[in-house]
């Protein structure tokens, strides 16, 4: 969504050329395609967060202009959900289910081992930028606990030590 430069402020368009000329692309053409529609904000927030793998402040902010809604409800909506990231990229993800039904089957020793592994806590992201770390309510692996996805890759019956081994492999 190409805009007058006359109406942006400076630190404003700084926000904008920050961000790679060809995933703004695909996010003007999802701000074009949602404009005017329901569930636009939700759309549009899931392609940004996939051409970024986060949802940096110059991607809000057009997202905010292209949809002519409030700053505050976009940035708002951004952090209310728990699976748009707002605090940085990532190359990967590591999610561990907490579930009753995987916490019964050994959440807890996955999440500690996640933990010394990676040297955070859960809803950080390592220093280094190479994995970012949750803990979920449900991934709808039940039959499989404990279940873990990496990169929205599923992982069933996963014991502490095949998740040291998932975590070293992830580049």
């Amino acid at each position: 969504m190409p805009f007058d430069k006359d109406e942006i402020l400076p630190q404003v368009q700084t926000l904008f050329d920050a961000l790679e000329p060809k995933k703004l692309q695909e996010l003007d053409h999802a701000i074009a395609r949602w404009k005017g529609k329901p569930t636009a904000l939700m759309q549009v927030m899931h392609v940004a967060q996939e051409a970024f793998t986060w949802l940096p402040e110059g991607a809000l902010e057009r997202i905010a202009r292209g949809l002519d809604l409030p700053r505050a409800q976009v940035f708002g909506f951004a952090t209310f959900y728990d699976h748009f990231y707002t605090d940085g990229p990532a190359r990967n993800t590591l999610r561990v289910c907490k579930s009753i039904s995987c916490h019964l089957r050994g959440a807890g020793e996955l999440i500690e081992a996640a933990q010394q592994e990676l040297g955070i806590e859960p809803g950080k992201i390592t220093k280094d930028g190479r994995v970012r770390f949750e803990c979920v309510s449900c991934l709808g692996q039940c039959d499989g606990g404990p279940a873990v996805s990496i990169n929205d890759e599923p992982h069933h019956e996963v014991a502490p030590e095949d998740l040291r081994k998932l975590i070293k492999a992830l580049k």
